[in-house]
């Protein structure tokens, strides 16, 4: 095994080697009247003058991870803009880009089937599965398991910007309210289920109790949820079209006022006296009873 001594010399080594060529390879880049950061970039490590410092550079020669390598420019402006007139290149013999020739050759070159079987995809697909599987944080995730729980917390944060869901900072609350609106809405199951089969999602003919105006609409636009859990705002549909019609509304506020006979003000002040007992519950970590929060409402209505 090599020592951390052999190690360090080792990386020593590489990057004099690296050094010698650069300024070789490179001299180009140390003539003067040169502009930083346009004609040439600086490793901070190393100190050399680059128009590129790639990840190979980072790990190989300096022997470094990519997240430790300090924040900096790592691309040269005249590099980028040498990349860009070269892939617009147009090649004589198949009137493409050099950009689309390249990509074309690397879909045939990763499309081929080695001794064993397997092609280019294939070989990839292994080798960043692995990748994936051993890269373990201290809190036993692997590499799939951060990038889903990122793409989770970023796909609510889009799905709370469009409306469908409520935003992360609230999520809490609108359970409560929804807790409320369960415990009414439950009173009228016996009266509207009957003579309709229930049950959960894929059962054949199931039907579910749907709220016409939703109770996330109900939310967002401060309803009682004495309102939105109101028989009137409730129907049987079959699962499909229930899960279908998700938190849309089918019917406006002012015929849900209409029908349950509640003004927009006694609505609002109801819906302001109910989260405000939520609000409460959060502070002092309650548990979710919509039964309790009701009962305490009607308490203080009758002092």
């Amino acid at each position: 095994m090599m020592s951390l001594h052999s190690y360090k010399y080792g990386m020593r080594s590489k990057l004099d080697e690296f050094i010698k060529r650069n300024k070789k390879r490179n001299a180009h880049l140390y003539v003067s009247d040169l502009t930083p950061g346009y004609d040439y970039v600086i490793c901070p490590i190393s100190n050399e003058r680059l128009s590129m410092i790639k990840d190979n550079y980072i790990t190989q020669i300096l022997g470094m991870k990519i997240s430790d390598y300090p924040a900096t420019q790592r691309i040269c402006h005249k590099r980028k803009e040498n990349i860009k007139a070269g892939l617009h290149e147009i090649d004589p013999a198949t009137g493409l880009t050099m950009y689309e020739v390249g990509q074309i050759k690397a879909r045939d070159i990763l499309a081929q089937i080695d001794e064993s079987g397997l092609s280019g995809y294939d070989r990839k697909g292994i080798k960043t599965r692995a990748t994936h599987m051993s890269n373990v944080d201290a809190l036993g995730r692997n590499g799939y398991s951060r990038l889903a729980i990122k793409a989770i917390i970023k796909g609510n944060l889009t799905k709370a910007r469009k409306g469908l869901i409520t935003d992360p900072t609230v999520r809490q609350e609108f359970y409560r309210y929804k807790a409320v609106v369960s415990y009414v809405t439950e009173k009228h199951r016996a009266l509207l289920s009957t003579g309709y089969i229930t049950g959960l999602a894929g059962k054949p003919n199931a039907h579910h109790i749907d709220h016409n105006y939703s109770i996330l609409d109900g939310y967002k636009n401060k309803v009682s949820p004495l309102v939105v859990g109101n028989i009137a705002n409730l129907r049987m549909l079959p699962w499909e079209e229930n899960l279908t019609k998700s938190s849309k509304s089918g019917m406006l506020i002012e015929t849900l006022l209409r029908n349950t006979n509640y003004s927009a003000e006694q609505s609002t002040v109801e819906f302001n006296n109910i989260i405000e007992l939520i609000r409460d519950d959060l502070l002092h970590r309650v548990p979710v009873t919509g039964g309790n929060i009701l009962e305490r409402l009607y308490a203080a209505t009758l002092c």
